[in-house]
Formats: C-alpha cells, sequence, structure tokens
C-alpha cells in the first residue's frame, strides 16, 4: 500500500494500525511513543464515538504486533485514561511487554464532564432547558454537540433543587503515560551494542537544576557525616560497601527526569525548593481546518479502489475531504456536506517532544500507530529523528499534512 505522506524522515499510511507491521515490511522500530483510543466512549455519537469504541487498545493481540516490530530493549510509550488505564496496561503485560514505571502527567485546565445533578432530574421529568445557547464550543471533545451558555441553569421543580451541586464525575487532573519496554536479548551493555536500545536517553531530558547545590548534595551523600549516627553517612547511602560507593558529583547536567509531569499552574502549588519536575501544560496549538467539502464514494467499486490506492488513502472510510482527492477520483463521488476537521485528543507537542527525545536513540525510528493530528510525527521531525505511523480515519490527514508543511520549531533546550 501506498504511503499518504513518503518523505525523508517520515511516512504515514491511511491504514488501520493492525497493518503497520505488514507496511512496514520487516522495519523495526527503536521506540514507540503513541496515543491509542481510551475507550471511553465519551457520551458522543459520529466519528468520535466509532474510533473510541473499538477495543483496540484493550486488545493483547495488538499490542503483540507492537512487540514484533519493535528491536529488544525498546521503549514504548503510550498515553491512556485514568478511568481506563489499568485495562490498558493489562492488554499491554499480556501482550509479553515489560510495565516499567508510568508517568503521571498533571495539569489544572481539566474540566468535569458530568451532567448536574438538577439538570439531569429536570430532564428526567420533561423539562427541556429553557437557556439560548450562545454558540458552539469550538474546542470541545465533541467538536459539534456542546453549546456554551452565558447563564447558569436554574432548577425548574423542587425535585431538582434538591440535587443542585450535585454532579456523579471528578475534576480530570491528570492522565497516566504507560512506559513499557520489550524484553532484552542480553544485558544492558550487550543490547546496546547489538541493537542500539535498553535506556532511555536520561541526559537529554534533563530537568533544570541548580548544579552547585545538586553537587554539594552528592558529595553529602557520599562521604560520612560528622557524627557516627548521622544519616547521611557514607555507609548508610553506598551501593553495595566500599567497593562501590555513591558518585561524588551528578552524570548529568541536571536533575534526572522523573515520572511526574506537571503544568506550570500545578508547578506553583510546591515549595519553592521542591524537586524539579518536566512542566507542560496541555495542548493550546490545535490544528484545524474550518469548514470544509465533504465528498463520499458513489459506488464503492474498483475504479474508486484503484484511485484509493494511488492516493494512498483508506477506501472504506464513510466520507472524505474533498482537498484530499484528484480530479479523477473527485469524478467518482458525490456531496456529503461539510465538516469542521479537527482532533478531539490533541497531546502538546513539547510534551511528545520530550517523550520522544527520552525513549528514542538519536536518529532512530519511533513509530506512532494512531497518529491521529500528526504530534508524534512531527515530535520526531523537530527532534531529528524518523517516524512512521498509520491513521485510519481519511478526516484527520489535512491535520497531519498541515502540521509537517510547518517549519521545524527550534529545540526546547
Amino acid at each position: 500500500m501506498r504511503p499518504f505522506i513518503d518523505e525523508r524522515d517520515a511516512r504515514l499510511w491511511n491504514a488501520d494500525a493492525r497493518e503497520l507491521p505488514r507496511l512496514l515490511d520487516g522495519e523495526k522500530a527503536d521506540a514507540i511513543v503513541t496515543d491509542p483510543p481510551y475507550e471511553l466512549g465519551l457520551g458522543t455519537a459520529g466519528d468520535v464515538k466509532r474510533w473510541d469504541s473499538t477495543g483496540i487498545a484493550f486488545d493483547p493481540a495488538f499490542w503483540e504486533t507492537m512487540l514484533d516490530i519493535a528491536r529488544p530493549g525498546a521503549f514504548m510509550l503510550v498515553f491512556g485514561s485514568p478511568r481506563t488505564w489499568h485495562r490498558l496496561a493489562v492488554a499491554v503485560e499480556d501482550a509479553g511487554w515489560l510495565l516499567k514505571d508510568q508517568f503521571c502527567w498533571l495539569y489544572a485546565s481539566g474540566m468535569p464532564k458530568g451532567e448536574w445533578g438538577d439538570h439531569a432530574v429536570d430532564r428526567a421529568l420533561g423539562y427541556a432547558d429553557p437557556r439560548i445557547g450562545t454558540g458552539r464550543v469550538r474546542d470541545s471533545a465533541s467538536l459539534e454537540r456542546n453549546v456554551a451558555y452565558d447563564t447558569a441553569y436554574a432548577p425548574q421543580t423542587p425535585e431538582a433543587a434538591r440535587w443542585s451541586g450535585f454532579n456523579p464525575s471528578l475534576k480530570p487532573a491528570w492522565e497516566p503515560i504507560l512506559v513499557a519496554q520489550k524484553p532484552r536479548e542480553a544485558m544492558l551493555g550487550r543490547n546496546l551494542l547489538e541493537h542500539g536500545t535498553g535506556a532511555l536517553n536520561a541526559a537529554a531530558c534533563a530537568l533544570d537544576a541548580d548544579m552547585a547545590e545538586l553537587e554539594r548534595r552528592y558529595r553529602l551523600n557520599a562521604t560520612a557525616g560528622t557524627r557516627g549516627t548521622d544519616p547521611r553517612g557514607g555507609g548508610v547511602y553506598r551501593d553495595c560497601g566500599a567497593a562501590a560507593p555513591r558518585p561524588l558529583a551528578p552524570r548529568i547536567p541536571g536533575r534526572h527526569p522523573s515520572d511526574v509531569i506537571m503544568d506550570a499552574a500545578v508547578a506553583r502549588m510546591l515549595p519553592s525548593d521542591a524537586p524539579r519536575f518536566y512542566y507542560c501544560p496541555k495542548a493550546r496549538d490545535r490544528p484545524l481546518v474550518a469548514e470544509t467539502r465533504m465528498v463520499r464514494p458513489e459506488r464503492r467499486d474498483a475504479a474508486w479502489r484503484r484511485s484509493c490506492s494511488r492516493l494512498g488513502l483508506f477506501p472504506d472510510a464513510g466520507s472524505y475531504p474533498a482537498s484530499l482527492l484528484d480530479p479523477g477520483t473527485l469524478a467518482l463521488t458525490v456531496p456529503a456536506g461539510t465538516a469542521r476537521l479537527a482532533h478531539p485528543t490533541v497531546k502538546p507537542l513539547d510534551l511528545v517532544r520530550w517523550l520522544t527525545r527520552l525513549a528514542c536513540p538519536p536518529g532512530g525510528l519511533v513509530l506512532d500507530p494512531f497518529a491521529g493530528s500528526g504530534t508524534g510525527l512531527e515530535a520526531a521531525r523537530a527532534e531529528g529523528m524518523r517516524s512512521a505511523g498509520t491513521e485510519l480515519s481519511p478526516k484527520y490527514l489535512p491535520l497531519i499534512r498541515q502540521r509537517l508543511d510547518r517549519p521545524v520549531q527550534a529545540g526546547l533546550f
């Protein structure tokens, strides 16, 4: 199958993620960084409901295919949902991956999604919401159904008033990112020599630190205290006796990356002398294509499939942005209305760049089987790495193309 995007450092197929091993034709990945469907259902309809309800993220057979195309010792970082990540973790582990850790990405910008109790009771009693919406919420998860109101809801019945202030949901303020590793074939040093994988690039992802203070603490931990009972005496902090004392100085230019990530708002809650973490807010730069013309095939015949094969498009999608098709292929379609092209679960580019740099050795190949709006492909390019991935929905291909057409951003550090 022809890639939809086939460039020197980035390849993307408009295909099911399960097809990636066949499409790579024996090529092995140095790392996988991906954001699969959370399988939440999201309470929405249409495309979002369909792609978030397939079960692929909880299928060990799928993650076993990812294991097969990764080098021994390669790391896989997978975004999950606080509500369903346990099923994701079990599926990944059952596929043969080793669960090494998980990042806790803390942010202060989440919004509770549940329906308020008074509104729910009134609706159950047959009362319609009397408010008039001021317009569609442009960044809502469903992209179409959410409406903004300029007034708070007032219960219309005594039964509803009793439940004012009740809500079935908590405010989302964190997301897990699983850290999994394909088992090594040998001891770490041999695996690094033979496969170039097996360790995280901690130095390239070091966190800001007062190096003078950090060096002082290293020396304190590695040398005997002034009193025999001093808990920071060298004997306490040695790894295995006098033959292996702790280092006198940091090995990397900063603080070792931790498994906590937070945005600036959360960081402000910490004392000024708290250990530093990697800071990253939720995505603000969401690729968007305003109302665009959509088409669908008049007949899904051999001519249609040949045209899709030539353009690198999945032939069985419900509809396609007209901008993806050439004149010959457009002649085989009929109008399918218009659509606003935007992905509901965009991750911040800075965060994905940092994770990619951590998991993948310099110049390596990083895979993203759920490309979405193309954040992973753009992140790999910005970090000087090669990338390959799949995205099943043609609706998101213009967003990926838009990302990869942007100039490469300067390094983060």
